[in-house]
């Protein structure tokens, strides 16, 4: 596998961690909106179920993205180049590994 260059790697991780930020925030949001109709259900009404429905399904594909996010920073990391001591750029340092088992 190729190693990604310094600059490179600090220009993936600084997008995608915005990336990862917004998808956060937004979560926040319809996590809060879900609250918001459960307090206040009104029995009986499509509408409301139709909109608690729709919520959930952003939710998920909220949490998807937030995954695939998460993975997409494994792999930065695992193909961040190191300098010449082995050591890792600052930038990867906290970022998740991505499990890679060798193939038997």
């Amino acid at each position: 596998m190729e190693r990604m260059r310094l600059q490179d790697t600090d220009d993936a991780v600084s997008g995608v961690l915005a990336l990862r930020q917004l998808l956060t925030s937004e979560l926040g949001t319809v996590e809060r909106l879900i609250r918001r109709v459960d307090k206040n259900p009104e029995p009986g009404n499509d509408e409301t179920r139709e909109l608690i429905d729709t919520y959930d399904r952003v939710r998920t594909s909220l949490l998807s993205g937030l995954a695939s996010v998460d993975e997409v920073l494994g792999w930065v990391h695992m193909l961040a180049e190191k300098d010449s001591d082995g050591n890792e750029p600052e930038c990867v340092r906290s970022l998740p590994y991505v499990n890679v088992l060798p193939r038997n």
